[in-house]
């Protein structure tokens, strides 16, 4: 946020809080369910992947909300797609046209592009296995997610607001005109190098959460990649998500699900700036 504050999503605790500079905690929102990925909105407001929750008194239907920060207030924008029920929305990123992509983290799951006022939703990929957090490139022209249990980082490049690029890395793509589509995966991670949400830094790399064999990992556009571990005494095993802040957008905030607790960090470059911040 502009003041230095951090938005964070507490899914066991069903709402938001906002973590000032000094630490101190201020629960904002109770948004019942399983609040997830969170970004703010062209109206300043905060629009959040609700993935329903795990506990039987507190969960709710999957749903896109949008939070109004001031009041507290929120409201559910989408339920279902085409008459297919949300299954458990993850994450989100806008877009600069001011409308914003979300993950859909079930098996067979779905990245889908939505209006911020709930008028309209459409499947942007279809059967993707848990897709997990999402991200834009600097420039917007190159749509990037993360799936947990394959270790991937697949991109699509994006040909208007709310359309990919179609990618075909089937083997059977080689015998085709134009073979497969070698873009569509940026890096596919080794061992246990399981990835949750994820950033995008100036450069373009994908910075993403990493869980089991944890850090934060840091993927080049031509596929590299490095763990940056934590220190042994701030170690978790469910590093979840990142995002940069600060007035040079050097600092990394880091989220550790296991411990609970929200790490900061200098990073050695600039992240990318989000559509909108508030």
């Amino acid at each position: 946020m502009r003041d230095g504050s951090v938005l964070v999503v507490e899914i066991g605790g069903g709402s938001v809080a906002r973590v000032d500079p000094d630490g101190t905690i201020e629960r904002i929102a109770m948004v019942r369910g399983g609040p997830n990925g969170a970004a703010i909105g062209p109206d300043g407001a905060l629009y959040l992947c609700n993935n329903g929750g795990f506990r039987a008194e507190t969960r709710i239907e999957p749903c896109i909300q949008r939070v109004d920060l001031a009041t507290g207030a929120s409201e559910v924008l989408y339920r279902e797609c085409d008459g297919v029920a949300l299954g458990s929305p993850n994450d989100l990123v806008f877009d600069s046209a001011g409308s914003f992509y979300f993950t859909d983290h079930v098996h067979q799951g779905a990245l889908y592009y939505a209006t911020p006022d709930g008028s309209a939703i459409t499947r942007v990929v279809a059967e993707r296995p848990h897709p997990n957090g999402v991200g834009l490139s600097p420039d917007g022209t190159v749509l990037y997610w993360a799936e947990t249990p394959t270790r991937q980082v697949q991109r699509r490049r994006v040909v208007t607001p709310g359309k990919v690029a179609h990618a075909d890395c089937d083997v059977r793509a080689l015998f085709r005109p134009g073979g497969a589509d070698r873009h569509a995966v940026l890096a596919g991670l080794p061992g246990c190098h399981e990835l949750d949400s994820l950033a995008i830094d100036s450069a373009g790399s994908v910075v993403v959460g990493t869980l089991v064999d944890s850090g934060v990992s840091e993927i080049s556009d031509d596929g590299s990649w490095t763990l940056h571990t934590l220190p042994p005494a701030l170690a978790d095993p469910l590093v979840t998500n990142v995002c940069f802040g600060g007035d040079d957008l050097t600092t990394l905030y880091v989220t550790c699900s296991t411990t609970g607790r929200l790490l900061r960090a200098t990073w050695h470059r600039p992240g990318a700036p989000l559509a909108f911040t508030a």
